[in-house]
């Protein structure tokens, strides 16, 4: 049922004017009729831990695959298991059976995941797989040739894995491509608190504090840029602590330098929540098998009221890459997180409807970002505003990059199910709300490595995900005081404010296929948040 749900969205895509043309039809055919082979030929004995989820009937021909040849055994591997249960005695038998292979293997203290270490060579004997470098339109990556087969007493309880190191996540953050005349800072705290209506909340005395906001980033940042943004803007001096995920040095044994993506994520927490402590995961490569493990470990700590991530890849690349696994594990890490009370808010994407595949130069195909579209995400679009002479919101449309669209690979959550507006009934929709995202309206960030100058403009969607994870601690450190708990299944409350003054609702623009309508759209979802009034809603 669910695969031929699949199955209609390519048809459908097939026959829309601005969808996938009918010369694909035969190699669209084939690359779906190739996966489900490839998903039920798992040799007898063993037990294939896969879950494509429909993933690669998303609709694009696969690219041209170079093969780089295999990698070296002997050098050091990691890679996180994902449990079906959190039953200690699991755990242990997974991490017996690792050990055999002279690995070592951490329990994480939930029993829902083992962080893995050891070698390539150990790796493919433990997962009876093999390891192959490829290059398939600009990016070259280390991949598995299958999935991972464990014997049947193992495999049975293994959920999702990362063991193949897959490609590179996207940073979704954009500078200007010009810049005119006049001070060229961006906007700054002060202008987005009057812009959407902040003020009020920290003349209240809320601003975050006692709160967690979790980060999810690659590389580093450097403190000095975070301290020149909180001195620059009369900001306190926030707690920021940093978490490496996967060691602190790259494939190559570098150390990765400082980033503009998690610079711009730690200012966009402390410019709403200046009362927050920040708890920033960073993973050297960006690996998308590094997401998994870093997801996991935000989990497995479970401090924070909220988690943002930046990153993302298009759904059909995982498709095209083949790296499905990878997808599966970030989702199941996902889970995990919710499992928790943490509201995960991702960018949805700056390349408007059309995804943004470097695998295939293919335009005009619908797609949608991952994990902006995963059902445990609140995925965060995009928009232009501008202010009055007074600092105060003049006017707002959808920003033309915000990334928008339904997914062709997770269901619709419940939550959205009933929304008025939606493009699909069947698959989740995105985004889920929006904020200010247009490099020429936005963000400042204080990133002193790119002199001159020390403070710019970014935009992206990467502005608007951190900025509601901040909200949301606005949120929850104003139910405290009033002797309340943290707000749960945050999602369903957001959905539930549809049409309230808690929004103001954009209807004006587009993203390419879709446009900005009266209520929900596939373009700023619910609308950009009137904050004073939101946390009076949901208090």
């Amino acid at each position: 049922m669910f695969r031929a749900a699949f199955q209609r969205k390519i048809e459908d895509q097939m026959t829309h004017p601005l969808g996938v043309s009918r010369a694909w039809t035969s190699v669209i055919a084939s690359v779906i009729a190739l996966s489900v082979l490839a998903l039920t030929a798992i040799p007898a004995g063993a037990t294939a831990v896969t879950q494509s989820k429909g993933i690669a009937q998303k609709g694009r021909p696969a690219a041209a695959v170079q093969h780089l040849g295999g990698v070296n055994s002997a050098q050091r591997h990691e890679f996180s298991v994902i449990l079906k249960t959190k039953t200690r005695a699991d755990a242990e038998l997974v991490a017996a059976y690792f050990k055999r292979f002279g690995m070592l293997a951490r329990i994480a203290s939930n029993n829902r995941s083992l962080h893995v270490t050891g070698t390539f060579g150990s790796s493919a004997a433990a997962a009876n797989v093999r390891f192959e470098r490829v290059k398939i339109g600009s990016e070259s990556f280390t991949r598995t040739t299958s999935s991972p087969q464990f014997p049947p007493q193992i495999g049975s309880r293994i959920a999702a894995t990362s063991i193949s190191p897959g490609v590179r996540m996207r940073s979704l953050a954009v500078r200007p491509q010009f810049l005119v005349a006049g001070p060229q800072t961006g906007y700054g705290p002060g202008d987005f608190a009057r812009i959407y209506d902040i003020l009020p909340v920290y003349a209240s005395g809320i601003n975050g504090r006692g709160t967690t906001v979790d980060i999810a980033a690659c590389n580093n940042i450097d403190p000095k840029d975070i301290r020149f943004f909180e001195d620059f803007y009369g900001l306190p001096h926030t707690i920021v602590h940093v978490i490496h995920v996967d060691g602190t040095t790259d494939q190559f044994g570098n150390v990765p330098p400082s980033d503009l993506e998690p610079t711009n994520d730690v200012e966009r927490v402390i410019a709403t929540a200046p009362g927050a402590t920040v708890n920033l995961y960073v993973v050297p490569d960006c690996f998308t098998s590094q997401f998994v493990d870093m997801f996991e470990q935000i989990a497995d700590d479970g401090h924070a009221v909220s988690m943002s991530v930046s990153y993302g890849l298009p759904e059909a690349d995982y498709a095209v890459f083949g790296i499905a696994e990878d997808l599966f594990g970030q989702s199941k890490a996902l889970e995990e997180i919710q499992d928790e009370n943490i509201t995960s808010f991702a960018a949805s994407g700056d390349n408007g409807s059309w995804g943004d595949s470097l695998a295939t130069g293919l335009v005009n195909i619908l797609d949608v970002s991952y994990p902006a579209s995963d059902p445990t995400v609140l995925s965060v679009g995009g928009t232009t505003v501008e202010q009055t002479l007074l600092g105060t919101r003049l006017f707002e449309y959808a920003w033309g990059g915000s990334g928008g669209g339904y997914s062709g690979i997770f269901p619709i959550p419940p939550w959205q199910s009933h929304t008025p507006g939606v493009a699909s009934g069947l698959f989740k929709n995105v985004p889920d709300v929006a904020f200010d995202a247009d490099p020429n309206t936005g963000a400042a960030v204080a990133w002193i490595v790119s002199l001159p100058p020390p403070i710019f403009p970014v935009g992206g969607t990467s502005i608007s995900s951190p900025t509601w994870a901040a909200i949301l601690a606005l949120v929850n450190q104003n139910r405290r005081s009033r002797h309340s708990t943290d707000l749960t299944n945050v999602p369903r409350a957001l959905y539930a404010l549809q049409g309230t003054s808690a929004y103001y609702d954009i209807t004006v623009g587009a993203n390419g296929y879709f446009r900005a309508k009266p209520g929900y759209d596939n373009v700023t979802g619910l609308g950009v948040p009137n904050v004073a009034k939101l946390v009076k809603a949901l208090q």
